[in-house]
């Protein structure tokens, strides 16, 4: 009688216990987000960090700066097509001569040319080879992530534009770029959220206030950060279908912690630190204008908004020296309506805290450019 087979023991492995965040295990200055928010965070990477801000920046400077990367994408894609018209049919002749045997104006003759002559061809012919293969392996991807790349891939910067256009106030989401939530709130990391080394050489330098008053979104792009220009493609679409607000997605970071199954997204809503002075400065501009409402000049008022707008979004930042050159030319501007501007400046207390204007004196003559 044939003995029994044994009986097959199946050993699992322990199941690790899924640990629900709570608020107390949320690093500062991290809070769960909104329950308004979830449409939007829904769609984003749960390994990834994010900024979202509202860029104010008017429309025309928007398409001014957009134009540049488009003309450039457009040039390097008509050179590649050229590059490849004359080339195919080279390397055609080539692989015809080595597969099929075939002479041709590709093949070398080296049994009955000279050594030198040889060698200067094949030298010649890597150099081609290698020029041919940086163009498709590194310049040949610009054009295509700029026109063709895929949304899940972060989308492309004229989809972007097809979808959105260009406006007065834009969602910008910028997304991390070479690390993530495991460096900033994840298990592995030994300090978490504003202790984290993360979080000061890399989320705070992207939220600096000059930063983002000096460029436009779309230059926002570095080392640290990306734009994810399908998320954005997304946050337009909710705000426009009046899902989520507009104000929901100013300047704040998102990022999911805990595990997948029992985590949450959590956000830092740093604008709230931009309204003590933004506030200080409503006020400021208020007493502005009343003050020369009062004098008879409220169109003198709105004479220097339109200065201080055009000054402070002109390429190349609004710079120390270009306010200061801002309060000259405002001063003579005064000066023509018969307001003596220094008087003025100072019964308002300066000009220090009005929007894109943090120099009091304006007794400083500009700069020269060296």
């Amino acid at each position: 009688m044939a003995p029994k087979p044994a009986k097959r023991v199946t050993i699992k492995a322990p199941i690790k216990p899924t640990v629900p965040t709570t608020t107390s295990s949320i690093p500062l200055p991290f809070e769960p987000a909104p329950d308004a928010l979830i449409p939007f965070l829904s769609t984003l990477s749960k390994s990834t960090v994010y900024i979202t801000h509202i860029d104010s920046s008017p429309w025309w400077l928007k398409r001014r700066i957009f134009s540049i990367p488009v003309l450039l994408n457009i040039s390097i894609l008509g050179l590649l097509l050229w590059r490849a018209s004359t080339q195919i049919p080279f390397y055609l002749l080539l692989l015809a001569s080595i597969v099929n045997g075939n002479p041709n104006n590709t093949t070398i003759f080296y049994k009955k040319g000279a050594w030198s002559t040889v060698i200067w061809l094949v030298v010649k012919r890597a150099i081609v080879f290698l020029f041919d293969w940086l163009l498709v392996s590194v310049v040949a991807p610009w054009p295509w992530s700029f026109f063709l790349e895929s949304t899940d891939s972060g989308g492309n910067p004229m989809r972007w534009r097809w979808f959105v256009g260009f406006r007065d106030e834009e969602v910008y989401v910028r997304a991390s770029r070479g690390w993530g939530k495991q460096e900033l709130v994840g298990e592995t990391a030994s300090k978490k959220g504003e202790e984290s080394p993360f979080f000061k050489t890399r989320v705070l330098p992207a939220l600096d206030k000059t930063r983002l008053r000096e460029k436009t979104g779309y230059l926002l792009m570095d080392k640290d950060w990306d734009l994810d220009f399908a998320a954005m493609v997304r946050a337009t679409g909710l705000v426009d279908r009046k899902e989520v607000a507009l104000d929901a997605l100013r300047k704040s970071v998102f990022v999911f912690v805990g595990d997948e199954e029992e985590g949450k997204w959590c956000v830092w809503d740093c604008w709230k630190l931009d309204e003590g002075s933004e506030s200080l400065a409503r006020e400021k501009i208020i007493l502005f204008k009343d003050k020369l409402t009062a004098m008879g000049k409220e169109n003198l008022f709105f004479k220097w908004v339109e200065l201080v707008q055009y000054e402070s979004s002109t390429p190349g930042g609004f710079t120390e020296e270009r306010q200061i050159e801002t309060a000259q030319k405002a001063k003579v501007m005064f000066e023509e309506q018969g307001v003596d501007f220094e008087s003025f400046v100072r019964e308002v207390g300066g000009l220090g805290g009005l929007p894109g204007m943090d120099q009091d004196d304006v007794n400083r003559p500009p700069q020269k450019k060296k």
